[in-house]
């Protein structure tokens, strides 16, 4: 059972990859966004509809030669879990990033959104690049909410109960309007404090 969870999730990454690269011809611009749930503007997404045809192919090589946000691709499909920290008992938004950051770089995080807000420096949006954390006000809190981004506006993250680790699109209206700010970690920096 083990041997099957490690293989399927060894393979969550090329498999996006490929996908992207065949999906990206078959893909349209309607200018219209996936309906979100009844009363709510925030998206509806599954892990098949997250982890085919999102990423351009540049894009996904670009993710997957960043050690932070491979790592984060890796865990897609894994499930939500308040306060889970490993692939093995899920992740909630700021454990997919303590373990990405942990398991890619080296670099122990704090495990509060607003903690780890702390530990970067200050990005724009438009600045945004490969491996940068992105927050986002989920809560009534402006750093409730973290994930990693990806590339083309894209970001993994752990969403919430009843969800997995997926990909979504910070220029959705939901994480639009709740985007708060990015942060670039620098392992140098953050070994200094």
């Amino acid at each position: 059972m083990i041997r099957c969870k490690t293989i399927s999730r060894r393979w969550v990454l090329p498999v996006i990859m490929v996908a992207a690269v065949f999906m990206s011809g078959c893909a349209t611009n309607s200018g219209e966004l996936a309906q979100g749930w009844p009363g709510s503007d925030r998206p509806r997404t599954t892990v098949d509809s997250t982890t085919t045809g999102i990423l351009d192919p540049i894009t996904a090589i670009a993710a997957a030669q960043h050690p932070l946000s491979k790592q984060a691709l890796q865990q897609i499909g894994i499930r939500y879990r308040y306060g889970g920290t490993s692939p093995d008992n899920g992740f909630d938004c700021s454990g997919l990033v303590h373990y990405s950051a942990m398991e890619s770089l080296g670099l122990r995080l704090p495990r509060r959104s607003t903690e780890i807000a702390r530990s970067g420096k200050p990005v724009k949006r438009q600045e945004l690049s490969v491996g940068d954390l992105v927050f986002f006000n989920t809560l009534g809190a402006r750093y409730s909410h973290v994930g990693i981004y990806v590339g083309s506006n894209m970001f993994v993250h752990a969403p919430s109960s009843g969800g997995v680790v997926r990909l979504e699109n910070m220029t959705a209206p939901y994480w639009n309007k709740r985007f708060t700010g990015g942060r670039r970690i620098d392992p140098v920096m953050i070994a200094n404090r």
